[in-house]
């Protein structure tokens, strides 16, 4: 089957929904910068699903598409960090297949009647992008391509590559020709000291997948950062350190004594069950993905006390699997960290 080379818009939500207009296109006439989104960033939603086949808008389907009516193709996906300009590879979908517009009348149609379209319209207006051009978008290119959920093989994160390389010959949102994949730029967790300080709410994208941290955290970041560099001192804690697979851990204490590392993870949920489920995930990555030994311990701190059953449950996690996982409370009205460890 023939391949292609095709540009997707901007996205720090996996392109599952809008993420916004961070990273987008700055250029004043490109449709994106006017809107604040692109009709690609539900290129992943697969809740909304037709006959087994994921209905989809690609621009540069939308601008082939009497030339290539009635193909079928494989196609490579990448997008670009405006912001940063970095370019990342997204991934390939195998037998996409272009939908003409016929097609595409009768899909917008099933989206309005199942109300799958206002609330598309919903996630436009929360990330502050205009809904109204959306809601008045042109049956004929609601959608340009379909596919199998199954057809898609998917970066997870994203791999970026140097703008230099040679597989990318232009940056149209067009159809390209494929010859290779880019090669990719491989970065390992090395530790640097020192602190990256956090307003009240920080943006973070690939690398960061688009997470917000919010006002709480940053609070006890900054604070956390202040008293473990008393104990250990500054030159062996830092914040916000990269794993070099595409996420930052929010603090590393280096031990000098046999070269280990600690990792922290800050959680602020009011659930302590919750903050344990997220943060033991995120430390298990951040640690061991894909097979390899950062830290020799893990400690997940939020500011709600601890309980006897997660006292047990962490005990047995340590005992069962030897994962070195352990909490730690942080006092919000004295901003201390405790120092017992559990």
């Amino acid at each position: 089957m023939e391949e292609k080379l095709v540009r997707i818009c901007w996205n720090t939500n996996n392109w599952i929904k809008p993420s916004g207009s961070i990273g987008k296109s700055k250029n004043k006439d490109a449709y994106e910068d006017l809107v604040g989104y692109g009709h690609e960033e539900w290129l992943f939603d697969f809740t909304k699903i037709i006959d087994d086949y994921h209905y989809a808008f690609l621009q540069a389907a939308n601008s082939g598409r009497n030339a290539h009516k009635d193909k079928s193709f494989n196609i490579h996906l990448y997008s670009i960090n405006s912001d940063k300009n970095t370019r990342w590879w997204i991934g390939t979908i195998n037998n996409v297949i272009m939908v003409d517009e016929n097609e595409s009348i009768g899909v917008f149609h099933k989206y309005k009647e199942l109300g799958w379209l206002s609330s598309m319209a919903d996630q436009l207006t929360a990330v502050n992008a205009n809904a109204q051009d959306f809601i008045a978008t042109d049956p004929k290119i609601f959608s340009t391509i379909k596919f199998k959920p199954s057809d898609l093989i998917i970066e997870s994160p994203p791999k970026q590559f140097s703008k230099d390389d040679k597989a990318l010959k232009a940056t149209y949102y067009n159809f390209q020709p494929f010859d290779r994949k880019p090669d990719f730029i491989v970065e390992k967790f090395k530790f640097t000291p020192g602190h990256n300080t956090t307003k009240e709410a920080s943006q973070t994208i690939y690398s960061d997948h688009g997470y917000s941290k919010d006002l709480l955290h940053n609070r006890m970041q900054n604070s956390i950062y202040l008293q473990l560099i008393k104990k250990h001192g500054d030159s062996n804690v830092g914040t916000e350190q990269s794993t070099g697979n595409g996420t930052r851990i929010d603090i590393v204490v280096k031990n000098n004594k046999n070269s280990s590392f600690t990792f922290y993870e800050i959680k602020t949920s009011p659930s302590l069950l919750g903050c344990i489920r997220e943060g033991l995930s995120q430390l298990l990555e951040y640690a061991f993905y894909p097979d390899n030994t950062y830290a020799s311990k893990l400690i997940i701190i939020s500011q709600n006390p601890i309980t006897d059953d997660v006292k047990t449950y962490l005990l047995h996690i340590r005992n069962k699997f030897g994962v070195p996982i352990f909490y730690q409370n942080y006092d919000i009205e004295e901003n201390t960290l405790s120092s017992d460890l559990y």
